[in-house]
């Protein structure tokens, strides 16, 4: 063992002197003499997740959260005073309290991973191209299904439309990755959501799909862990620490995996020196509890199962005295002093984090006895403002570490832990800013369609500017939405029967009937007028005309998306002639009326007008994808089924939250 692994305050611990360490902090080291300093009781040990990580900013998180905790709350301490050292090495930090105060018999210490995957992009010569990978991961799921669900009812078509939406969130998290950048130089906001897609992409390639690179990451979890435990013996000889593992994101599946193989007794070789002396993992021993954030386990365990196999041989049994027994009773592998308390949060809004009702499944097929972890201990909520964003804003929050500390690291005899409870206000706000941004992408493109069709024209109807802000272009942007609500929504989903085509109608009645009764009749006529010139027959002077015609044309344009292949990408190119379509139809109908002056105007305003409502259904797909295929865990449920020998049944996660723990 080498390396620095144990530190009072801000002073370091050798595996050499680790009976006589300096003094730091105004205060004696761990294995200093001094009757009033307290020896270390449990060990918080932190994993990050995903992309790239600033060394000890994780393990300074939740160290902060802790200190935070208490009363009066602990300064924040900044990151040099849980500096890392070397890459691989591992230290453990106490806050900075007095002597006397419950924390301080606590240390902190973090695994870092993420110059391991760091090191493979700087190379730029392992990992495949998101949109390759992900048609990799669809393919996968069609061989699960076909091997699974002999005789089911989806086809290659349906398959292929999987890797469409594939496409589609890609390339538009790519789009949208050039507004943020604007926004935030703007000092709008700051959104980094085209980072979180790439940074999660690669780090799951890199965990399961590159055996090597795996071993590296899982090696150093256990290296850690090993270390801790024997230094905290050679400070404390006859105790032992009690761990709490607090992981996140991608972390989770690393700690998972970890866990699982000391559970197991897999023999852990270094694979940088398999000559090495492999590690033991008696330290599983010491973990008393296991904090999940924002995991995707689930995911994991569905769509990679061969990555699990050989570590679940863990047949178990606990004891009368909570102890929990593995192998065969004659003959007993390991046993551990009680079950690990297993407690997993996640956000409706985290794209990543779900709650674990698989893993629950797995570990109990596989008689586990190992975790404390039923569904009650499974927390999902709303507590974040913005979807995405919430996959690391679990680290802010002193609810979801205030509930951990009080019931798993510091409980209190007859004072129950709180759990983290929802936010009705935030839910909804997080529901609704991806349709708010995608509406007000359809209000940009109307008044700029507006403004260049009117532009140039004596005969163009008054209207002050906020009128035209208001009434006319609210009723008109909601008639455009309503023209791609009802083309895409057949486009991105197994449309079975009539089902989502009646859904569309509706939504597109619901959205184009306000312009049909309150548009006021000389717009809606003026602005349908190229259309009532083609037809002689229709009556200019009905004040009804014009909103009908515009209604109709707005339903003709929205079943383009029936009627085209059943590929995202397509229908989005259909619609985008349509409009090209129409605009070249005003143009042809301003030229023959002698009107030139007011065709450029037409042109270039309908160049931004397409862009935007480009833009517009970009946003309306990811939001569509979001809230059905991830908020309410459509996507990961429908695999679970499929490794049950079933079709899933769509209608059963049409509700706004993810399934309840337990559901089908």
């Amino acid at each position: 063992m080498s390396g620095k692994v144990f530190e009072a305050k801000v002073t370091e611990l050798s595996d050499t002197d680790l009976l006589s360490a300096a003094v730091g902090a105004g205060g004696p080291g761990p294995g200093s003499s001094t009757p009033d300093w307290p020896p270390l009781e449990q060990v918080i040990v932190a994993i990050h997740g995903i992309g790239s990580q600033l060394r000890s900013d994780t393990i300074r998180s939740v160290a902060s959260q802790f200190g935070a905790s208490a009363q009066p709350p602990l300064p924040v301490m900044p990151l040099g005073y849980f500096n890392l050292g070397k890459v691989g090495e591992v230290r453990v930090s106490r806050l900075l309290a007095d002597a006397s105060h419950p924390l301080f018999r606590i240390g902190f210490a973090e695994i870092y991973w993420a110059d391991i995957p760091g090191q493979v992009v700087k190379a730029n010569d392992t990992l495949e191209e998101t949109k390759a990978w992900g048609r990799t991961v669809v393919s996968r799921a069609r061989s699960c299904y076909m091997k699974e669900v002999p005789g089911g009812k989806l086809t290659q078509e349906d398959f292929e439309l999987g890797v469409g939406v594939v496409e589609e969130i890609v390339e538009t998290v790519a789009v949208l990755e050039n507004l943020f950048f604007l926004a935030d130089k703007a000092g709008l906001f700051k959104f980094e959501l085209a980072p979180l897609l790439r940074d999660f992409v690669g780090d799951v390639q890199l965990v399961t799909d590159f055996p090597y690179y795996r071993s590296k990451i899982v090696f150093r979890f256990h290296d850690a862990l090993t270390r801790i435990v024997e230094t905290f013996k050679s400070l404390y000889p006859g105790a032992a620490p009690k761990i709490h593992i607090v992981a996140h994101s991608e972390g989770t599946v690393i700690s998972l995996l970890g866990l699982l193989e000391a559970l197991s007794g897999i023999v852990i070789d270094n694979p940088d020196d398999p000559k090495a002396a492999k590690l033991d993992t008696s330290w599983i021993r010491c973990v008393h509890g296991y904090m999940t954030i924002g995991s995707p386990i689930d995911k994991h365990l569905v769509l990679w199962p061969s990555l699990w196999e050989g570590r679940l041989n863990l047949a178990s049994q606990v004891r009368s005295n909570g102890e929990v027994l593995f192998g065969d009773p004659t003959h007993p592998r390991l046993t551990l002093p009680q079950q690990i308390k297993w407690r997993n949060y996640y956000d409706f809004g985290d794209p990543i984090g779900f709650q674990l009702n698989t893993a629950r499944d797995v570990l109990n097929n596989a008689r586990c006895k190992a975790f404390s972890f039923a569904p009650k201990d499974d927390f999902g909520f709303s507590r974040y403002w913005l979807p995405g964003k919430a996959h690391t804003d679990y680290w802010n929050d002193a609810e979801v570490f205030g509930h951990f500390i009080a019931d798993v690291v510091m409980p209190q005899e007859g004072k129950p832990a709180t759990a983290p409870t929802s936010s009705a206000v935030r839910d909804k706000v997080s529901l609704a800013i991806p349709y708010v941004a995608t509406y007000a992408l359809h209000y940009l493109a109307a008044f700029v369609l507006f403004k260049a069709v009117t532009a140039g024209f004596d005969d163009a109807p008054s209207a002050s500017l906020f009128e035209r802000l208001t009434l006319h272009i609210v009723l008109l942007g909601g008639l455009l939405m309503s023209i791609t609500f009802a083309a895409r929504l057949p486009r991105l989903v197994k449309a079975d029967g009539i089902r989502w085509h009646l859904a569309a109608l509706a939504g597109f009645a619901i959205a184009a009937a306000p312009c049909a009764w309150f548009l006021p009749y000389d717009i809606a006529l003026y602005l349908a007028s190229p259309m009532v010139a083609l037809f002689s027959s229709l009556d200019n002077s009905s004040p009804t005309v014009g909103r009908i015609v515009l209604v109709i044309l707005a339903a003709l344009i929205a079943t383009s998306g029936w009627v085209v292949p059943r590929k995202p990408k397509v229908g989005r190119y259909a619609l985008m002639a349509c409009g090209c379509l129409i605009l070249a139809t005003i143009v042809v109908v301003q030229i023959g009326e002698g009107v030139t002056k007011a065709s450029w105007p037409t042109v270039v305003g309908g160049a931004m007008f397409l862009y935007l409502w480009w833009l517009g259904i970009l946003v309306f797909d990811l939001t569509f994808i979001w809230h059905r295929y991830i908020r309410r865990s459509v996507a990961v449920e429908t695999l679970l089924q499929w490794r049950h020998h079933k079709d899933a049944q769509p209608h059963q996660y049409m509700g706004l939250g993810k399934p309840e723990p337990g559901s089908p």
